[in-house]
């Protein structure tokens, strides 16, 4: 993970991948932004993944949009931590 990958939860099932690249898009360049939906039901699975242009406009949207309100509920952004193999 360059760091510019980011981990978006605690969203509002009402929230598609637009509304979420639209939020994240207020505060830096957006890359891509995917809610996560179940397979079987295609409903929200309340979180989702957003990776900004830089890592610097990741930092910049943790900082803006972490535990602020968005539709409803309190966001919880962190970046995606890479996992070490064996």
């Amino acid at each position: 993970n360059p760091g510019n990958n980011l981990h978006v939860s605690s969203l509002s099932h009402r929230v598609d991948s637009r509304d979420l690249e639209n939020h994240f898009a207020a505060i830096g360049r957006v890359q891509k932004a995917q809610v996560m939906r179940d397979p079987h039901t295609h409903e929200s699975r309340g979180f989702g993944f957003v990776t900004m242009e830089s890592p610097a406009e990741a930092d910049a949207a943790i900082a803006a949009l972490n535990g602020q309100d968005f539709l409803g509920k309190t966001l919880v952004i962190e970046k995606v931590r890479s996992l070490s193999l064996p």
